[in-house]
């Protein structure tokens, strides 16, 4: 018998320690904390409540309504421990961001040659998801008929409000107020913005059963019918501070009676005024214009932004 075996035999104590030990690496391994999975990325296991893979989520994402797969599609799954402050870039443009603690939830490149960039990102107050972003950005000139179908949400007659400018041959622009209901566990019926959803109840992100949706498009004519296109849609979530309980009851966050209740009517309004603001501010960042040291408030303050505790 070898000196390990008989240590083994004669001394219990040692011998648990050695399997605990054993044991608790095997968990750390395939179970690893983000700072464990950071420094060692070659680790098997996957952060808690994340993706298990990059290319098992592409696999689920990147399928149409039909089933199908989608071309081309490269689908990320960053750390949503990450708060990102200001700005981000993405498509080699400059994306400002409302006040608060932005966190990446999903991220994707789309199309034959990648030329659509995607970002989900949500901001936390007081753990409550109390705004999102979807942004998509083209890292080349895409074909004039895409940028017409992103534009369409821009004349959809159920918008609080819409304010659409364009100059023949050079941009088109819009933004738009309009409301999201996600009380059937999806905002949309894109299967990106869906998958990015159900990660965030899958990390325990409390998420309200509406939110307003403060969209704006812009396309920049590149050439004989192609164009640099951006949309930005910020959700943002008429609740009390801290809490999921909307200003209003649910009946009166529609178009037809959202001046009936005076504290919905009043978010609608101020949330405008707000995104005609903001518009610009998106505008500069799509024209590489953009002063990150302007962004302060009373610029960056949505109506839901974040409040001192």
């Amino acid at each position: 018998m070898t000196a390990f075996g008989r240590l083994w035999r004669r001394a219990p104590l040692w011998r648990t320690s050695v399997i605990v030990t054993v044991g608790a690496l095997g968990m750390a391994a395939f179970y690893p904390t983000p700072a464990l999975k950071k420094a060692m990325p070659w680790l098997p296991g996957h952060l808690p409540g994340a993706a298990p893979s990059a290319g098992q989520q592409a696999d689920q994402t990147a399928a149409g309504p039909g089933g199908a797969p989608g071309a081309g599609d490269q689908i990320g799954v960053p750390d949503p421990g990450i708060a990102q402050h200001g700005s981000i870039m993405i498509a080699g443009r400059t994306l400002p961001l409302p006040a608060g603690d932005w966190h990446p939830i999903l991220t994707a490149r789309s199309g034959a040659h990648g030329e659509l960039s995607q970002q989900i990102l949500a901001r936390t107050d007081r753990g409550v998801v109390s705004g999102v972003i979807v942004v998509r950005a083209t890292q080349q000139p895409v074909p004039a008929e895409l940028a017409e179908q992103l534009e369409t949400p821009c004349h959809d007659d159920r918008d609080y409000a819409a304010h659409i400018s364009e100059q023949p041959g050079v941009s088109q622009e819009c933004s738009y107020t309009s409301n999201a209901v996600l009380e059937n566990q999806s905002v949309s019926t894109d299967p990106f913005i869906t998958a990015a959803f159900s990660r965030m109840r899958t990390l325990g992100f409390p998420i309200p059963s509406l939110m307003i949706n403060v969209g704006w498009y812009h396309a920049a004519v590149a050439g004989k019918n192609t164009a640099h296109i951006e949309t930005v849609e910020t959700l943002v979530a008429p609740i009390e501070h801290g809490s999921r309980q909307l200003l209003a009851p649910p009946q009166y966050w529609n178009k037809a009676s959202v001046h009936k209740n005076p504290d919905a009517a009043q978010f609608i309004d101020t949330l405008d005024r707000w995104m005609i603001g903001w518009s610009r501010v998106l505008r500069q960042g799509f024209d590489g214009t953009l002063d990150t040291a302007t962004l302060v408030p009373p610029l960056i303050n949505d109506p839901s932004a974040p409040r001192p505790a």
